[in-house]
């Protein structure tokens, strides 16, 4: 009988062992799945306080490159009253460690050693103004025109552009009239994207040539690309591009030396023509690591200061300068 008891155990007793080493698995996921969770919390809660130090740095950097980009254009105001392309201002900065420019100014590099900058400065007058087509919420027909042509050029529908004079108007009739009804201001050129799905579709193309600056401004026959020449002066495409190979030679001085270039031919009435750009538009780009953060600022300049009009994030690659 003895022998017998030994070979089979009760029943209750081998189901008890069963249960607590099924509970004993339990606590054991349990705890594994406890302390994974706080590992996870803890990782998660450094990962968000480096990436808001690594922001915070960010930004204040790039106060830094914008004040650079301030100093920049002053100094280009001070000693010429003609903007063109062979200035300091036009020349963008490649992707350099900041460390680099400590070293060079017998300064610690300490941890922007691995800190990167890089940005550029823009001719806002360079493009087509779209505020110029409604300035007091009534469509303008010369700027309407030059809108068309422009359009013509890049292939895109006459439909967008009459969805952008109808959302121009609009949105300065309500901005004089300061009516509560009144559609939402329109401040950069991504707000157009509201108006229409069209609208929106078109911007990348769009965005290289038309800018949205807050007053009606004259394109820059200095650093505007040919297809705003042509659409702007009305002449041939091939005419734009010949004014683009003379300035290369030489910057023009007035908006006389631009009707000269035209030839005989041309028509002497330029009123949407400047060689003097009041309004720029400065991009920068910071990377800490592998964290990235890039600011586009607008830049007008004042007598001998200029102001800040507002700054907005955009994505890294807007610092880039065109291929």
């Amino acid at each position: 009988m003895t022998a017998g008891y030994r070979r089979a155990a009760p029943g209750g007793e081998l189901r008890q062992r069963g249960a607590a080493l099924i509970t004993a698995l339990l606590v054991a996921a349990l705890a594994a799945v406890m302390v994974s969770g706080m590992l996870w919390q803890q990782w998660s809660m450094i990962s968000r306080e480096q990436a808001a130090r690594e922001a915070a740095q960010a930004r204040w950097l790039l106060r830094g490159a914008l004040d650079w980009s301030r100093l920049i254009l002053r100094e280009a105001q001070a000693t010429s009253q003609v903007t063109y392309l062979g200035q300091p201002w036009s020349v963008p900065l490649a992707d350099a460690s900041l460390g680099t420019f400590l070293a060079a100014g017998r300064g610690a590099a300490g941890n922007l050693a691995n800190t990167w900058l890089e940005g550029r400065i823009v001719d806002a007058q360079s493009k087509f103004n779209l505020f110029n087509l409604a300035p007091q919420g009534k469509p303008v027909d010369n700027a309407v025109h030059t809108l068309q042509r422009l359009e013509t050029q890049l292939g895109i529908a006459p439909t967008v552009g009459d969805a952008i004079v109808q959302g121009i108007a609009a949105a300065n009739a309500g901005a004089a009239s300061n009516s509560p009804d009144a559609p939402l201001p329109l401040r950069a050129l991504s707000d157009l994207a509201r108006l229409s799905p069209q609208v929106a579709q078109a911007l990348p193309t769009l965005q290289p040539y038309v800018t949205l600056l807050p007053v009606a401004t004259p394109v820059n026959a200095n650093t505007a690309p040919a297809p705003v020449l042509a659409a702007t002066l009305d002449i041939a495409p091939d005419a734009a591009a010949r004014l683009v190979q003379t300035r290369k030679q030489k910057y023009f001085d007035s908006v006389n030396a631009v009707i000269q270039s035209l030839g005989p031919t041309s028509s002497t009435s330029t009123p949407d023509i400047s060689v003097n750009s009041s309004f720029f538009e400065a991009t920068a780009r910071i990377r800490i690591g592998h964290f990235e953060y890039a600011e586009r600022a607008l830049l007008q300049r004042v007598g001998q200061g200029v102001l800040l009009l507002r700054v907005e994030r955009v994505p890294s690659w807007t610092a880039r300068p065109p291929s």
